[in-house]
């Protein structure tokens, strides 16, 4: 067996010895000559009737497909002593839907060996799904389903709070000089200009 494989990789170092023997011995300047590959990467951009803006950049060399669904709301947008939001609703978007129940949405992921998550940033709030291609139009019908009837309920609400506090304090406060930073980028306008952001956990 042993001498086997020691055989197999004699043979493929020759090969790749003839392979770059060639090369070695050509003039200087010919590797130099050779051009750069140039790649391109098809990208399509599309608004719906609604508004909604669609980038579609399609890539058949694999049967997988990835969504993603960005929101223009984050951290910085929000006004001063009312922040989080962006943060709970994030949350919220697993919570339920008009047509799916609460965490329907990631069981209907995984049972088609996706994975997917949800952040939420400065300037936007993102979810992703990486699915098979041909579940691509379940989880367009999906994403749409929790983007116009979401299930927001006290109970969801309640529950996510204290979810989305427990993350601040475990990722944040309790980081070595914890705390968020001291941010002074505008929030929304107000009638006497911008305000600067604060964040808190109560």
């Amino acid at each position: 067996m042993k001498l086997g494989i020691y055989r197999a990789a004699f043979l493929a170092a020759a090969s790749l010895a003839a392979v770059i023997a060639p090369a070695a011995s050509a003039a200087p300047g010919a590797v130099a000559a050779l051009s750069p590959v140039k790649a391109e990467v098809p990208v399509e951009y599309h608004k719906l009737a609604n508004g909604l803006k669609v980038v579609i950049s399609p890539d058949r060399s694999v049967p997988t497909a990835t969504i993603g669904v960005y929101y223009g709301i984050g951290f910085r947008l929000e006004p001063r002593n009312r922040t989080g939001f962006a943060h709970l609703f994030e949350h919220m978007m697993f919570q339920g839907s008009k047509n799916l129940g609460k965490a329907e949405f990631i069981g209907l992921v995984n049972a088609n060996g996706g994975v997917l998550n949800g952040s939420t940033r400065f300037d936007f709030t993102n979810y992703y799904q990486a699915i098979p291609s041909n579940t691509t139009e379940t989880f367009l019908w999906a994403e749409a389903d929790r983007m116009k009837g979401l299930a927001i309920t006290q109970e969801n609400l309640t529950n996510q709070q204290g979810v989305v506090k427990n993350e601040v304090k475990v990722n944040v406060l309790n980081q070595p000089y914890g705390g968020f930073p001291g941010w002074t980028c505008p929030s929304w306008p107000t009638p006497t200009g911008t305000t600067p952001i604060t964040s808190t956990v109560t």
